[in-house]
């Protein structure tokens, strides 16, 4: 495969902006930097060059922007929630089961891993987020602990095996040229590699930290205890969470997936916030909750604004977005760059392995952990046969990589459905989760190597 300068350029700013990541610089004018410098060599063409910018940033906000409407509607919703006091009538039965970190730390993960293996981590986190944080935080977990277990059990351990939905396993067997079978029962002792170094990994250096006095435990976003509930609050106890379980078994059931079941999460709420909001305020509903809606969404927007330019540089390495910001017949530049690689790796199992792991996170660095599923399946299969390998099994270790890095745990721009739920920092949680999850897909690379 031909690379061309464009190509190496692209390169070059990823590893910075990895680098950037790991020593806690912002990257946000690095990316915009390299989207202009990739669009104007490209293209040949300053002005071009320039508009690349903007469409990158135009791309990025039409891939991202379903995502913000649902966390700005889940946020106003809360808002109205925290307002009635629902949220401690919700909350009362459980205060007083989950008494420490640990406990909070294994069961809100266990939590949100279990709803997302049944309606994917997005629209899990718009469930699980909202009502089991304020527990955790008063349980002495740090919010950043939350969202951590939050994230590496639900985008990390659920949807990288996809065991019910199975959406993943489908894509990657298709091209590796196994069944789906196959791949799921070659990803099982993955995940479970992969999970259990991660999260462990995780909360020995949480608790280091807060051991240390580098975490703080931050204050439950909550109303001071009342005594008394309105007619409001006690209806928002039972509805709200009698909607969330309606759309859990709405979403199963049906069956709806990915944008749809976050589209009737976002449905569902806004609808209880109007119910609630006329119950709670009458009259006075109407303007009510514009105002709340407009609080969900400036929240919102404050979350996703710093990420947009940055994930606008990295969709030029998705071979389906880039003709959109550059125009047709632009390349994936990360696919190409993968591709690339490939060439160049002797023929065995071990080195085959660390190149196809490492196809599947250089892939996922677009913020889809789904986009580069394809691609290591038929890595799997042109680089595995001709050596004997188990194909499933290097198809399941690429599905690992990839979904790992671009489903939700490495890049900031995959992780905004909690950074944005909780409010804690997108750059900040990738970099906690960075040590965990590399350790995770390396032992799982050494598990593959011994069963491939």
């Amino acid at each position: 495969m031909h690379l061309t300068a464009s190509h190496w350029i692209y390169l070059a700013v990823v590893a910075l902006a990895i680098l950037g990541m790991a020593l806690r610089r912002g990257i946000l004018p690095l990316c915009v930097l390299g989207t202009l410098v990739v669009g104007w060599v490209y293209t040949h063409s300053w002005v071009k060059g320039i508009q690349t910018v903007f469409n990158a940033n135009l791309a990025s906000a039409e891939n991202l922007l379903g995502i913000m409407v649902v966390i700005g509607l889940m946020i106003a919703l809360l808002r109205l929630v925290e307002r009635t006091g629902a949220d401690q009538l919700v909350l009362r039965p459980f205060r007083h089961a989950v008494k420490t970190p640990g406990l909070a730390f294994w069961g809100l993960g266990l939590v949100k891993g279990v709803v997302s293996l049944l309606v994917w981590p997005t629209p899990a986190t718009m469930m699980v987020a909202p009502l089991m944080t304020p527990i955790a935080l008063r349980a002495g977990l740090p919010l950043i602990g939350a969202a951590m277990a939050m994230n590496l059990f639900g985008h990390g351990i659920a949807l990288s095996g996809d065991f019910i939905i199975q959406g993943a396993p489908k894509l990657t067997s298709s091209g590796a040229g196994v069944s789906v079978t196959s791949v799921i029962q070659a990803s099982i002792p993955l995940v479970l590699t992969t999970g259990a170094v991660s999260t462990v990994l995780a909360y020995f250096l949480l608790r280091r930290d807060m051991a240390r006095g580098r975490l703080v435990v931050e204050e439950a976003h909550t109303a001071a205890e009342r005594v008394h509930f309105g007619i409001s609050a006690k209806l928002a106890a039972v509805l709200v969470p009698a909607a969330f379980l309606f759309s859990i078994l709405v979403t199963v059931f049906l069956p709806l997936r990915g944008g749809d079941a976050t589209a009737l999460m976002g449905g569902v709420a806004l609808l209880v916030l109007c119910v609630v909001a006329f119950a709670e305020y009458g009259r006075d509903a109407a303007h009510e909750v514009m105002s709340f809606v407009q609080e969900g969404f400036a929240f919102s927007a404050r979350v996703f604004g710093p990420v947009i330019p940055i994930a606008g540089f990295f969709l030029l390495g998705s071979p389906e977005v880039a003709p959109q910001i550059l125009g047709p017949g632009a390349p994936g530049f990360l696919f190409d760059l993968g591709r690339a690689l490939a060439h160049h790796v002797p023929l065995s199992v071990a080195p085959v392995a660390a190149l196809i792991v490492l196809v599947g996170v250089i892939a996922g660095l677009d913020g889809s952990g789904f986009s580069g599923l394809v691609l290591v399946g038929t890595l799997a299969q042109a680089l595995g046969q001709p050596i004997g390998a188990n194909v499933a099994v290097l198809a399941a270790l690429g599905q690992m990589g990839s979904v790992w890095s671009g489903g939700g745990t490495l890049v900031p721009w995959g992780v905004l459905d909690i950074a944005g739920v909780t409010g804690c920092d997108a750059e900040r949680l990738t970099r906690r989760n960075f040590v965990p999850v590399v350790c995770g897909l390396a032992a799982a690379t050494a598990v593959a190597i011994a069963i491939a």
